[in-house]
């Protein structure tokens, strides 16, 4: 039997073992055996829900326990020996001590966790937060006051158990305040909630008669075992783990709603008053219950008003970052516009490669960051402005007279690295923004400064990022110009007329030795009908930054492949061809099935299929490593491109299943004035002690070749050998060169190896 089914069990059991409680308790011959049996029950229904559950916090569920333990001892020394009556009473009042600590440090969880922050609120507000303590100090004076005047009537007579009553009445109200104010409250914790509500009643109505313990056979008893069923039930529970969890007892009501927990408040000195008519002789003064009454009225107006402030306040913040949100940007907008002290500057920012630090930290990470940008923004700005999230990763700032230049700002803010969440621990973590800004004045509106500040935010974005950038008019054209281009390649991908064509150059990857062609990178242009052919750099950052990076890789891979298939068609010497992947594209969830399907359309071989993934953009950790596995099981090979200059080189020849290193030109230009590399050596050694093959980008030199060749470098690409070539102008090209082995899929490694490859 599964938890779920046997829960539901003990759930059943008890309910029906309580009705029959209950309906014992009603029959005066079978009372006294129901009250005991339900006080058993109820005393070890918490210890048996513990064991059941194995809740994480114990201490409350036998700290109940115990107060259980205490009561039905005081209920078995009365029914054994009527004449007990004072024992029995001494354990009564035990337990009640028990009970009033418990309700005592949630009432303290409860304020601790309600307590205002102090320099962040208002006067009013501040105030506000008090006020419900203050109500809750008036029930307290005023419970403690009827129950001192109690016992000191009754101190001569056997009535003294009377003064209990009103301490019932004070433990009941705080109940139902703690209970108000919780946002989450689990079933197990309603029903104890009803079960100390219903043993208050029962111990007020006992013992404002005068009697501090009833015995077994009196009829107030079934409202006791209604009380010890509901113990029960509550103890036995599914969700009773999570009563005492600190989530569960941190999870407030909003400020608004947390006004019904007055409610109870309220209404104590009406319960109070009524207790006090029930013992002849011992009320306070009406005015008393009166005055109390009116002081809890104004406090609770008191409340409200601050409820409504931080409704307001919150209204006009970000819920993440504590900084304003649009609300709260456009009221601090017009109150700049409106200053006297000097024209102000309006800043818009955007996180670079945010959605990296989520990719490769988590969420987390990313909410802990642009936590940390907000606070270190709001203390450089200081009085001198105001600091908003406008969305995602976006803040606006309005700088006064007198804050920092928006350079001189976003200089010392991402100067320092930030300390990002990663996990248990921290990291230090260096934030590249950019920004734009335009100055602001009397007439200036929100929109269109936001609408010019966004424009030099684009422009700095297409200058290379990490730049913050002045409006000036002339920029809209450069964006717009932009915009519009991003447009027809969305137009071009969804192969609507107008929008041009792509065009697949290839350049031609050769044996150094010898110069044959073995195979070919196929680089993307656009014949733009208005631009003219777009070389990639025009538009490929663009495609990746809109989402149209995986869907344009995909469309070389399938041309590609298919071209492969034509020039085989056409009697051509067989060669490879190498597709680069993008970021998007290798984090697509089907990549391996696009490249799979891109096979089965053309017919090609998996093993001249050569796909490359560039360290110019980080990956997140393991992104596409598992379809890249899958896919080099089939044969299909995969370079890493421009090695040596990226983010994580070993990272990623240790992540993916890398057959060759294509080294950066960076890396070869130098050769041109220097004998030899030792670092290009390193890499030469490093790829054969892992099986991989090294191919040299950027040769333009036969000087750079034949130093190549004596650092052991096999294959290489570059302008000394051939420009990227139209279809036609690779075919006339590799016609004139020896025809090639196919390089073959490498052989399995040995498990080891294949681990560190």
């Amino acid at each position: 039997m599964d938890g779920r089914r046997a829960g539901a069990w003990r759930w059943t059991g008890a309910g029906a073992a309580g009705a029959v409680l209950v309906a014992g308790a009603v029959v005066p011959d079978t009372r006294t055996a129901a009250v005991l049996v339900a006080s058993v029950l109820a005393t070890a229904a918490p210890l048996a829900g513990l064991l059941i559950s194995r809740a994480p916090v114990r201490t409350p569920f036998v700290a109940v326990s115990a107060m259980l333990a205490l009561w039905t001892a005081g209920m078995v020394t009365v029914a054994i020996a009527p004449g007990a009556v004072p024992a029995g009473g001494l354990l009564i009042e035990a337990g009640a001590v028990v009970a009033a600590v418990l309700v005592g440090l949630l009432f303290l969880h409860q304020r601790r966790s309600g307590a205002p922050s102090g320099s962040t609120r208002s006067r009013l507000e501040a105030l506000g937060h008090r006020a419900d303590q203050v109500v809750v100090g008036c029930v307290l004076v005023l419970g403690a006051v009827q129950v001192a005047t109690t016992a000191a009537h009754h101190l001569s007579t056997d009535h003294w158990a009377a003064a209990i009553a009103p301490l019932d009445v004070v433990l009941a109200v705080l109940l139902l305040r703690f209970a108000f104010s919780r946002q989450r409250v689990p079933v197990a914790g309603v029903l104890a909630l009803g079960a100390a509500l219903v043993t208050a009643v029962y111990d007020t109505l006992v013992t404002s008669g005068g009697t501090r313990i009833a015995g077994p056979d009196d009829a107030l008893n079934v409202l006791w075992v209604g009380a010890a069923c509901l113990f029960v039930a509550s103890s036995l529970h599914p969700s009773a783990p999570e009563v005492f969890q600190p989530d569960t007892l941190r999870s407030r009501r909003s400020e608004s709603a947390r006004l019904l927990g007055l409610v109870p408040l309220a209404a104590a000195p009406v319960a109070l008053h009524a207790i006090a008519s029930r013992s002849a002789g011992v009320q306070l003064p009406v005015s008393v219950y009166l005055a109390t009454g009116a002081l809890i009225g104004v406090l609770a107006i008191l409340r409200g008003a601050q409820a409504v402030a931080a409704t307001e306040r919150r209204a006009e913040q970000d819920t993440l970052t504590g900084t304003a949100n649009r609300r709260g940007l456009a009221r601090a907008f017009g109150r700049l516009v409106d200053e006297a002290g000097g024209p102000g500057r309006l800043l818009l920012l955007d996180v670079d490669d945010f959605k990296h630090v989520n990719d490769t930290l988590g969420h987390a990470a990313g909410d802990d960051l642009l936590v940390g940008i907000g606070r270190r923004l709001g203390a450089a700005v200081g009085p001198h402005g105001t600091v908003a999230r406008s969305g995602g990763d976006e803040f606006v700032v309005l700088l006064a007279a007198g804050a920092p230049a928006p350079g001189q700002l976003v200089a010392e803010v991402f100067g320092v690295p930030f300390d990002v969440l990663a996990g248990p621990a921290r990291v230090p973590r260096t934030v590249r923004v950019s920004g734009g800004w335009t100055p602001v004045g009397p007439g200036s509106d929100l929109s269109h400064s936001l609408a010019d500040a966004d424009v030099a935010l684009y422009a700095a974005k297409g200058a290379g990022k990490n730049s913050v950038t002045m409006f000036r008019p002339e920029l809209r054209e450069d964006v717009l110009g932009r915009l519009a281009l991003v447009e027809d390649l969305r137009r071009l991908l969804a192969d609507e007329p107008g929008a041009g064509r792509l065009e697949p150059h290839y350049q031609p990857l050769v044996e150094l030795a010898g110069g044959r062609v073995v195979g070919c990178e196929a680089l993307v242009r656009w014949a733009h009908p208005d631009r003219g052919l777009l070389c990639p750099d025009a538009f490929l950052d663009l495609a990746e930054e809109h989402g149209l990076g995986a869907r344009l890789d995909a469309w070389m891979l399938t041309e590609s492949l298919a071209q492969l298939a034509r020039w085989d068609a056409a009697g051509l010497p067989p060669v490879f061809v190498s597709v680069n992947l993008g970021c998007s594209a290798v984090t697509d969830p089907d990549l391996a099935g696009t490249v799979e399907r891109a096979l089965a359309g053309s017919g090609i071989a998996p093993g001249r299929l050569h796909l490359e993934i560039t360290e110019h953009a980080e990956l997140p950790t393991g992104a596409g490593a598992e379809a890249l596995h899958a896919l080099a099981a089939r044969g299909v090979r995969v370079s890493l491109d421009d090695f040596g200059v990226g983010y994580t080189s070993l990272d990623y020849v240790r992540l993916y299943p890398v057959t060759t290193l294509k080294a950066d030109r960076s890396i070869t230009a130098p050769l041109q004035e220097e004998q030899t590399s030792p670092l290009l050596r390193g890499v030469v050694l490093l790829a054969g002690e892992v099986g991989m093959e090294v191919l040299a980008e950027g040769i333009e030199t036969p000087l750079q070749r034949d130093r190549l060749l004596s650092l052991g470098v096999r294959l290489g690409q570059g302008y000394l050998f051939a420009r990227p070539l139209t279809a036609a102008g690779f075919a006339t090209h590799l016609r004139a060169t020896p025809a090639p082995d196919v390089p073959r899929p490498r052989a399995a490694l040995d498990p080891e190896v294949e681990r560190a490859g």
